[in-house]
């Protein structure tokens, strides 16, 4: 990839990103408005994206790269797991619920599917959605699992059939099956889709700008568990794979989204299921900024 346009792309998400920390600060932005967009994002806008990728050409190179990603991403998730089920038990049982959340789940989705579409276009939208497959079923089982336990299977598979999911099942059958959406129906999708990287960049920065300061300089656990998101499991997921000569697509997308800050969800499971909403806040805060040069970084050294 080309340094210049990495260093390009990477900046204009953060100059979004710092939109929305002034808007909060401001307080254009106030009250529910962050959870409101947030939820027009996740039950609308990137869904739409999900969809809208399957109107790319499919072949078999995609059905390889596809399955080479699903498995890599599932023992990717088993490792996350295992680390994080070591690396916190000193943090005391509130905080450690928080940082194992934190640990295994990255942003894939608000921080992951623009960086995707601004460096390898739909194709990498495309294979982002397909990770969210694992993602989505580690989210419900074991993300919840970390607080509380499922009453039934029912309540289980509710969970994990989000709308992202139901979108990548029907982008999945659109390929299959060769569907194209009509230029007016594609187009107004389109733009719709279009809102997520701006919305989601909005959000972060909305979010950043919530965190007290004192809670982002004096917690250690905030930099340890951001170095294992950001620097130690993108390097794992890299060196365990490349020696298996994987397709170069499967793995510059499971790099780049490991890679990513840890997922606004730790902060939204924090505050719903009875977590450290300080520590997940502070987390989400910290390794968003880190990663402004850990993205990078792991492009030009890995990728």
């Amino acid at each position: 990839m080309d340094a210049t346009v990495v260093f390009y792309e990477v900046l204009i998400l953060f100059i979004i990103i710092f939109a929305g920390f002034i808007a909060a600060k401001t307080k254009i932005l106030r009250g529910d408005t962050k959870k409101h967009i947030s939820s027009f994002i996740i039950n609308i806008t990137l869904p739409v994206v999900i969809l809208m990728s399957s109107q790319i050409e499919f072949t078999t190179e995609k059905i390889e790269n596809s399955l080479w990603l699903l498995g890599m991403a599932v023992i990717i998730f088993l490792i996350s797991i295992g680390i994080a089920g070591v690396s916190f038990k000193k943090a005391g049982n509130d905080k450690e619920k928080v940082l194992k959340f934190a640990a295994v789940f990255s942003n894939s989705a608000y921080m992951g599917f623009p960086v995707l579409n601004a460096l390898l276009g739909a194709e990498g939208v495309f294979y982002g959605a397909v990770f969210l497959i694992p993602f989505n079923i580690f989210l419900w089982t074991y993300g919840i699992l970390i607080y509380k336990k499922h009453n039934s299977f029912k309540h289980l598979i509710k969970d994990i059939m989000s709308p992202s999911m139901i979108a990548m099942f029907i982008a999945f059958l659109f390929l299959g099956i060769s569907v194209k959406i009509p230029y007016p129906v594609n187009r107004g999708l389109d733009i719709i889709g279009g809102l997520t990287t701006p919305l989601s960049m909005i959000v972060i920065g909305a979010t950043l700008a919530t965190v007290k300061f004192k809670t982002l300089v004096s917690d250690k656990w905030i930099y340890i568990v951001s170095a294992v998101r950001l620097l130690l499991l993108p390097a794992i997921a890299y060196f365990l794979f490349f020696w298996l000569s994987p397709p170069e697509m499967s793995l510059t997308i499971l790099v780049l989204l490991v890679g990513m800050p840890c997922a606004a969800a730790t902060t939204i499971f924090a505050q719903q299921f009875g977590g450290d909403t300080e520590l997940a806040s502070g987390v989400v805060s910290v390794s968003t900024l880190l990663s402004i040069a850990t993205i990078p970084f792991l492009i030009f050294l890995f990728l």
